[in-house]
């Protein structure tokens, strides 16, 4: 009797790859029509994809990353604008346009240059304005020690403008990052450390 069970044990053999997939097919028909059908629209996504892209283009702008900021002194340039900002200082009063004692006024010289291939609109109170590390935020202020303000114009590609912008910020803010966020052909802010 023992000998008949050791004679069926030998017999079995171990099945091939191809009918352990036919069993899997025939036991898990379901499961295997899912998967086939996932396949295929997972290839008919991508064709689709691929013709779109080849007829009409990459409907994306290539962006290119520029470094997170420069330094006061620095010619900051993302292709679209150039900034440089010089003679930087903080200041604790103002005779003329009185600020809290727990503010300071940022003042600087600045120079903007359109390198953009059309003329653009240069608005400084919506252009320009100063963030901490910690998150304040200041807008451009009037103060009697920007004697020459930088003007609101139009700037024709490749002309530079100079002027002087001040800001009022915390007196406690170790960092201040001027943003220069024209927005021309869709370019990435400028972000200038001035104080270091």
């Amino acid at each position: 009797m023992t000998k008949g069970i050791v004679k069926r044990i030998f017999r079995f053999r171990k099945p091939t790859a191809n009918e352990r997939f036919e069993r899997f097919r025939h036991q898990h028909s379901l499961l295997f029509a899912a998967f086939v059908l996932g396949i295929t629209t997972l290839v008919v996504l991508n064709t689709v994809f691929i013709v779109r892209i080849i007829v009409h283009g990459t409907p994306y702008q290539p962006v290119t990353i520029y470094p997170s900021s420069t330094t006061s002194l620095q010619m900051a340039d993302n292709g679209s604008v150039q900034a440089q900002v010089r003679n930087v200082a903080m200041h604790e009063t103002d005779q003329v346009f009185p600020i809290d004692s727990s503010q300071k006024i940022l003042a600087m010289d600045i120079t903007i240059k359109n390198k953009t291939k059309k003329r653009q609109h240069f608005i400084p109170v919506n252009h320009l304005y100063v963030r901490s590390e910690e998150g304040t935020y200041s807008a451009l202020h009037i103060s009697s020690y920007a004697t020459t303000p930088i003007p609101a114009q139009e700037i024709d590609p490749e002309e530079t403008l100079n002027g002087q912008i001040t800001f009022v910020v915390p007196s406690t803010v170790a960092t201040s990052l001027l943003y220069v966020d024209t927005g021309w052909d869709k370019s990435v802010p400028l972000v200038i450390d001035v104080l270091h």
